[in-house]
């Protein structure tokens, strides 16, 4: 039942609770101090009286009952009690049996509490002195004073005391409840912003308080998100607008086609949109795969200069006859189609925007190997080298569909490098060419490493 309340009624809650104790604690031990202080404070005075008239006795000013009958009392009941237990003197003549069966020594005080003496049924506290008359005499004399004033002294102190300590637990209640109030009303504020807000697109934010805080920290995190959410909307919004840009080229040249014209020369149209848009529609399911965490990898050894060596073949017999390949041996774990993929997608990049040559070039460094793909190229400039691997980005003098791709392949190339651990980037070789470097980690495993091949490069013409 608690976990469906609201914070502010569980911190009263969990208030008024801790409070509860403490002053009920408070109060208790109130109670018992003062009882404490007040029994202390009557035995004193009991002793006092007690030692007064021991003192008269001894003197020989008075009998040890004279002195008792003569003596003021003070409120208190005294008796003097002889050896044999008969009362010889008491200061209350309706109280004739004894108080005590106490019977100290000479000059030897005993102080305790009682519950009653004879029929006076209220609490006592009784002092009893060993004392010897003129006459050798010993006697027992028993000053009682009795409780009932201490007793109402501490229950209306108690009373007093609790009743100050609810209207203190009210107050302190009340002033939580406020202070809670003023400090969660910040977070009521940007939950009705928050609420108000209704696209992820909207520019709306919520309003940070000048405070420098947890909530101010979450009006700051707020904002964050929204702008993540702002970003990510944008994202999808052309990502959307761009795959149906993409994809309604090829449809409507198919469908114009399939109207038209059954030639031979449309036939093959027709065949090289179908391809293209096959190829599109895989792209954007690896991309959708890959947003959704549904892109599977295997984790197999792999040779990295094998798939090199096999793309640098297949680029031969397209008819690019200035492929250069300087290899070495490495091993990874990962996905041979994936990684594969990867350097087609950069090598067919390379295709589109070399002016001259292509270089395949492998390096080893600690834990990782590098596969440079270099075009013969203008370089991607500095302030567009993380932009052209966004989805469906092209630069500016690449904007022809006709001779460049679907501005798929690098994006998917560099979500496919990550998800190895990996990582691309684009670059500027240092003699110029442009740059796509791929680098991958290699496990620190002897058997997952070519050594043999590993330390003499090759160059593979």
């Amino acid at each position: 039942m608690l976990r469906t309340w609201s914070l502010r009624r569980r911190v009263l809650l969990a208030s008024g609770v801790a409070l509860v104790i403490a002053l009920a604690a408070g109060v208790v031990g109130f109670r018992m101090a003062l009882d404490r202080i007040l029994t202390i404070t009557t035995a004193a005075a009991a002793k006092a009286q007690a030692d007064q008239l021991s003192a008269v006795v001894a003197a020989g000013e008075y009998s040890a009952a004279a002195a008792v009958r003569a003596l003021p009392s003070q409120g208190s009941l005294i008796q003097l009690i002889d050896a044999s237990g008969t009362v010889m003197a008491t200061s209350d003549p309706s109280v004739t049996a004894p108080g005590t069966t106490l019977r100290p020594a000479v000059g030897q005080t005993v102080t305790t509490a009682v519950p009653r003496i004879g029929e006076e049924i209220e609490p006592f506290v009784m002092v009893v002195e060993g004392i010897r008359d003129s006459d050798g005499q010993t006697y027992a004399l028993l000053v009682a004073v009795p409780q009932d004033t201490q007793i109402r002294t501490v229950d209306v102190s108690t009373l007093l005391l609790a009743g100050l300590s609810t209207v203190l637990a009210l107050a302190v209640l009340l002033l939580i409840d406020r202070i809670l109030h003023s400090a969660l009303r910040p977070v009521s504020r940007i939950r009705q912003q928050v609420a108000a807000i209704s696209s992820a697109g909207s520019t709306d934010r919520v309003t940070v308080p000048p405070t420098d805080d947890e909530v101010a920290a979450l009006a700051v995190t707020m904002n964050e998100m929204l702008d993540r959410l702002s970003r990510a909307d944008a994202t999808t919004r052309r990502f959307v607008s761009d795959a149906s840009h993409e994809l309604r080229s090829p449809l409507a040249t198919i469908r114009t086609t399939l109207e038209t014209s059954t030639s031979r020369e449309d036939a093959d149209l027709l065949t090289g949109e179908t391809l293209r848009l096959e190829r599109l529609v895989d792209d954007l399911l690896t991309l959708a795969r890959a947003d959704d965490h549904g892109l599977r990898l295997r984790r197999d050894p792999i040779d990295l200069d094998d798939i090199v060596d096999s793309e640098a073949r297949r680029l031969r017999t397209l008819g690019a006859d200035l492929v250069r390949g300087d290899l070495v041996g490495a091993r990874v774990r990962g996905d041979g189609h994936r990684i594969g993929q990867i350097l087609r997608n950069l090598t067919d990049n390379a295709l589109r925007h070399t002016t001259g040559g292509i270089r395949l070039v492998m390096e080893r460094r600690e834990g990782a190997a590098v596969i440079h793909v270099d075009n013969e190229g203008e370089p991607v400039a500095a302030e567009q080298r993380e932009a052209v691997f966004e989805r469906f980005a092209r630069l500016d003098d690449a904007r022809d569909r006709g001779a460049g791709g679907s501005g798929l392949g690098l994006a998917i190339a560099r979500t496919l490098a990550e998800a190895h651990g990996g990582r691309l980037a684009a670059g500027e070789s240092p003699d110029g060419w442009c740059r796509f470097s791929l680098t991958l980690p290699v496990p620190d495993d002897p058997e997952l490493f070519s050594v043999g091949s590993g330390d003499a490069a090759h160059d593979d013409r």
